[in-house]
């Protein structure tokens, strides 16, 4: 019985042995058949225990490579199993060599760094040898050697025995060089550039603009504009008056004759697009007859500052061009 409790006691006592590193698994793809631009995968798994984990941050990055090997994105996850870390590492990687026979290219290695690297499982004891130490708490992915492929075959034995093995003698000569009718793509730009200067025209001379700047039927918009230069000068006297005068004159040609304060309701009458201005409209005869007919101009000019005569203006042209 004794000897039973002995052995029992033995067994619970021993441990399975595990090195901070346990394991480096990699599941390569094929390593034949790749022609230029092909991708391939390399799927990695790195397991540790104790506390011992692989350092991401030290990865590779992706980018070049080499000259004709690139790396196009790195991915890794992180899972737990049994106490043991495990590292989920893909690498995807894209060729840019273009082979003209098959040949032999090796994706390179690249080291695996570890954080507490001499850590160790429960109960286990670090190795003494300074050499197993190293194997056991380093680890690497390996080079991975590819055979490239041609995209054409060059394999010119007995292929033609009366002549040298040349490339040339195989190949198509290039196609000779020739122009491109670009006739109705001209003949398309050329129209589309004519449209463009059509609405363009247009534009010009719906806005009153050089060189339609007094063609006839926009005096409220001649007047806008002419209003709109003296006010660069500063709104002095002068300025002011001449506001006036230059929308009294749009008025007139609008009207058709001399428009005073009393005709502005029948004005309305035969253009009743400038109805909404109604109100505004009477405030500048009221002010135009204060400043002309009395010798308190100041206040005609507090009642419809230059200002206002300015926007009346605009609006009045803006009505304008929208009934056209």
């Amino acid at each position: 019985m004794r000897f039973f409790w002995m052995i029992v006691f033995v067994l619970i006592g021993i441990h399975p042995a595990s090195a901070a590193i346990d394991a480096v698994n990699i599941y390569e793809p094929r390593t034949f058949g790749y022609f230029i631009g092909d991708t391939l995968e390399r799927d990695v798994e790195v397991i540790t225990s104790g506390h011992t984990e692989l350092f991401t941050a030290a990865l590779p990055r992706p980018g070049p490579l080499t000259y004709w090997l690139d790396l196009v994105s790195i991915d890794h996850t992180e899972r737990e199993d049994n106490g043991r870390q495990i590292y989920d590492i893909k690498l995807k990687y894209q060729i840019f060599y273009s082979a003209i026979e098959a040949t032999e290219l090796d994706i390179p290695a690249f080291p695996l760094k570890f954080k507490n690297p001499t850590s160790v499982a429960p109960n286990e004891t670090a190795p003494s040898d300074p050499e197993e130490a190293a194997k056991k708490y380093a680890a690497s992915v390996p080079t991975l050697r590819l055979t490239m492929s041609p995209l054409r075959n060059l394999v010119l034995n007995d292929l033609m025995p009366e002549k040298t093995k040349e490339l040339s003698d195989v190949l198509r000569p290039n196609v000779q060089a020739h122009l491109i009718s670009i006739a109705s793509k001209q003949m398309k730009l050329t129209i589309a550039s004519l449209a463009l200067a059509g609405c363009g025209v247009f534009l010009l001379w719906h806005y009153a603009i050089w060189p339609f700047a007094k063609r006839a039927g926009r005096p409220f918009t001649q007047a806008d504009r002419r209003i709109r230069d003296l006010m660069r000068y500063g709104v002095a006297d002068g300025s002011y008056q001449d506001a006036l005068l230059v929308l009294h004159r749009a008025f007139d040609e609008t009207a058709g004759h001399r428009l005073f304060a009393q005709d502005t309701s029948v004005f309305m009458r035969k253009h009743p697009r400038f109805a909404v201005l109604a109100p505004r409209l009477e405030a500048f005869f009221e002010s135009s007859r204060l400043y002309f007919f009395s010798d308190d101009r100041r206040a005609a000019e507090d009642r419809f500052p230059f200002e206002s005569v300015r926007k009346l203006a605009d609006d009045l042209a803006r009505e304008e061009r929208s009934s056209a």
